[in-house]
């Protein structure tokens, strides 16, 4: 059967409830895939309706389901359409929708709307409580699914299964529940024999003992891995007679017999004459082969370099301080010093002048005067002893040099001044252009306070209050 054939002689009723444009593309695609579509209920074949909705009409829409007669979702023609086949009504209970409940363990809001529509797809309801469900859809990868295994263990009718369970039944196109096996609970069965310990087997386990503990001193007869060992050997053709029991019962053999079998370990053990701490023996191990020791290699903190750039030739750097505004910089008068001038909390900046040099010693060569350096722990390197006196007092003028402070020249002070009294002089401009006094008012209060945002703050107030001053005129 082709795929335009899929629904050949299929009866399908739209719900009435469906939109226009709705019915027109699902009319077109069954007609397009061999079905027919019904203006009344068909007898046999689907009622396409919109199972999405809330559950009253939800309710009514299933009671138009019989056994000949399946409701199914509008992607049920898609979904078609996409397989290749015609989905069958599987999840049907007595000809009934299956009850299926999906669990909340199942988190996923996408993923739950998605199985809703493949049970629905397959004439099965996912809609039912916990209670009423025949099938409890939850994930095998919570505690709460063995815990659901617990509780409806022993209800009739009634099966947990895991998230794949759907796709599984819908590839099969048949309903298949996890079968029970049957789980040994462990020891004999109901008039079952236990078969007995002959003289064979003692001798046989004393022999494996005395191969493997040959002196008991050293311990390890009565523990679980000794008899373990023996049993993983039952697939070897000389060890075939170690099935006629448990590794536990070759245990519990000798624990409850140690003082007569160790006896006939002696005799063996006397007979054989092993060496201690051969490699068949239990608890001796192969030495691992002795590795020379890795040196740990000392790594030295390098010296932390100076990583400002050096100063350029005729550079300096000059503090402008203030009584009560802190510090700012200014290099040969470049742009910083404009900067300065928005700045209106530099007062009294005349005469607060000092030269503050930047850079640590950099002037002093790296190293280049043959001093050494310590290294780690190593021992302190021998430091080189001036040629001739010349050469020591050059050297003491060049430490006290690098310890006493740069003068200014007298130049350079009074550019630096100029500069200052430049920005003073926009500055207080500024303040009589804002508040519209004249130049020499402010100039005049500024001499008294020294202070440039406090002449800022008392003009700007005075205009304040002129502004507040009323009119005169009638």
């Amino acid at each position: 059967m082709t795929i335009q054939g899929i629904f050949q002689a299929i009866h399908f009723y739209l719900q009435p409830e469906i939109t226009l444009d709705t019915q027109n593309a699902l009319r077109q695609s069954i007609t397009e895939l061999g079905g027919h579509v019904d203006a009344i209920v068909p007898e046999n074949g689907y009622v396409l309706a919109d199972l999405n909705s809330k559950e009253p009409e939800r309710t009514q829409i299933f009671q138009l389901f019989t056994p000949d007669r399946w409701v199914v979702p509008l992607s049920y023609v898609e979904t078609c359409r996409a397989m290749g086949v015609q989905l069958k009504p599987i999840f049907l209970d007595d000809g009934r929708p299956m009850h299926i409940h999906i669990h909340e363990s199942i988190a996923n809001i996408n993923f739950r709307q998605k199985m809703c529509e493949r049970i629905m797809e397959c004439a099965g309801y996912p809609y039912a409580t916990i209670e009423s469900a025949r099938v409890i859809l939850a994930d095998a990868k919570t505690n709460v699914f063995n815990a659901l295994v617990k509780t409806y263990q022993l209800t009739p009718h009634k099966f947990i299964e895991t998230l794949e369970w759907v796709d599984k039944c819908i590839e099969r196109q048949d309903v298949i529940f996890t079968p029970h096996v049957f789980k040994n609970p462990g020891g004999r069965r109901a008039g079952e024999e236990r078969t007995q310990f002959s003289e064979e087997d003692e001798q046989k386990l004393c022999e494996w003992i005395a191969a493997k503990i040959p002196y008991k001193s050293t311990g390890g007869r009565t523990g679980n891995k000794l008899y373990q060992q023996l049993f993983e050997m039952r697939n070897h053709p000389e060890f075939t007679w170690v099935t006629r029991h448990t590794w536990q019962s070759w245990r519990e053999r000798y624990k409850k017999n140690a003082d007569r079998l160790d006896k006939i370990i002696d005799s063996i053990v006397t007979t054989t004459k092993p060496t201690q701490g051969e490699k068949w023996q239990y608890g001796y191990v192969r030495q691992d082969d002795e590795r020379p020791k890795k040196k740990r290699r000392r790594i030295s903190k390098p010296e932390e370099e100076d990583q400002r750039p050096p100063l350029q030739p005729q550079q300096q750097e000059f503090v402008l301080g203030s009584s009560g505004s802190g510090k700012a910089l200014v290099s040969n008068f470049d742009p910083v010093t404009q900067a300065m001038a928005t700045n209106p909390s530099f007062g009294q900046l005349a005469g607060m002048l000092r030269l503050a040099p930047t850079s640590d010693i950099s002037t002093v060569e790296n190293n280049e005067d043959g001093w050494g350096i310590r290294v780690g722990s190593s021992l302190p390197p021998s430091w080189p002893k001036p040629k001739d006196a010349d050469a020591l007092g050059q050297d003491h003028d060049s430490k006290s040099k690098l310890s006493e402070p740069p003068t200014m020249t007298d130049e350079t002070l009074q550019l630096a001044m100029v500069a200052v009294a430049q920005v003073l002089d926009q500055n207080l401009a500024d303040i009589a252009r804002q508040t519209r006094f004249t130049v020499e008012e402010v100039r005049e209060y500024y001499d008294k306070s020294g202070d440039v945002e406090r002449t800022n703050r008392r003009f700007h107030k005075m205009r304040e209050h002129l502004n507040l001053l009323p009119d005169d005129d009638p």
